[in-house]
């Protein structure tokens, strides 16, 4: 299990940086496949069309983005934190991510999502479908889970690359990730 949630101290930042490459081809031709777009860090929409360039672009913004992010703070913390490691800690800490894309698959999630607001636009709250209900509550369920181990993975991450310990380093990982989050979500995604 502790390598599920803490890898950085079992394998190598090359190991890594494969595995989060790997995840990163992976994890956006899965969100081509199943249409949906990561648009910004820790959020994904599911949408009606999408070309093959998109996630990639996506995914890649994300990707560097968390690296500016990671690599200041981490030098914040330790001036020694290493570009390499900062970078085994993006591509793997972010990878449990593209498994939201399956929530997708058929185009369930758009599916779900667009008859509960069209129940509700209609003011017809009643007539909102059991199957669309419960589908997006499990998918709530598993995304809560996803984000949970992903946060752990940043951090875990976080903690070895930079050397952190205390409550400077949590405060600082904490401002890391809202600033991410922040950032993403300003940059369009009209490419």
């Amino acid at each position: 299990m502790k390598k599920w949630i803490n890898p950085f101290e079992k394998y190598s930042e090359s190991r890594l940086i494969s595995f989060g490459l790997a995840f990163y081809v992976i994890g956006s031709l899965m969100a081509y496949f199943f249409h949906t777009r990561f648009d910004n860090f820790l959020h994904m929409v599911a949408v009606e069309t999408i070309e093959i360039h998109q996630p990639f672009i996506d995914n890649l913004i994300i990707l560097v983005c968390l690296f500016i992010v990671f690599f200041v703070f981490g030098k914040l913390v330790y001036q020694k934190t290493r570009a390499v490691d900062i970078l085994a800690l993006v591509l793997t800490g972010n990878a449990p991510f593209y498994l939201m894309s399956l929530s997708n698959i058929n185009d369930l999630s758009l599916k779900s999502t667009d008859a509960i607001l069209t129940a509700m636009e209609s003011g017809a709250a009643t007539d909102i479908s059991g199957f669309a209900l419960a589908y997006l509550s499990i998918v709530g369920i598993v995304s809560i889970a996803v984000l949970i181990w992903n946060i752990a993975l940043l951090y875990n991450g976080f903690k070895t690359a930079a050397n952190a310990k205390g409550a400077k380093a949590v405060l600082l990982f904490i401002i890391a990730i809202i600033l991410s989050i922040t950032i993403t979500y300003f940059i369009p995604n009209t490419y």
